[in-house]
């Protein structure tokens, strides 16, 4: 089975919470820390660098479907 990414996220709580949303469509995501981002997490905690959301490559379109925004809705800034 050959993994694809789906969506990049700043940390890994977003990844989760996107990962989260596909498994809730009965999808199967794997969340992973971007290699070429990779930092050490302090003391065992929640990991910082760039993570990744990957699903099996037949499952791709409609995750990204899934992850779309919706129109008309304006993403939070930063």
């Amino acid at each position: 089975m050959r993994e694809v990414v789906v969506h990049f996220a700043p940390n890994e709580i977003e990844a989760q919470t996107a990962a989260g949303a596909l498994r809730a469509n009965r999808l199967h995501p794997r969340v992973a820390r971007d290699d070429a981002d990779a930092m050490l997490g302090i003391a065992g905690g929640i990991s910082m660098g760039r993570f990744v959301v990957l699903v099996p490559d037949d499952e791709a379109g409609t995750a990204r479907e899934i992850l779309r925004p919706q129109r008309g809705r304006r993403r939070a800034r930063r």
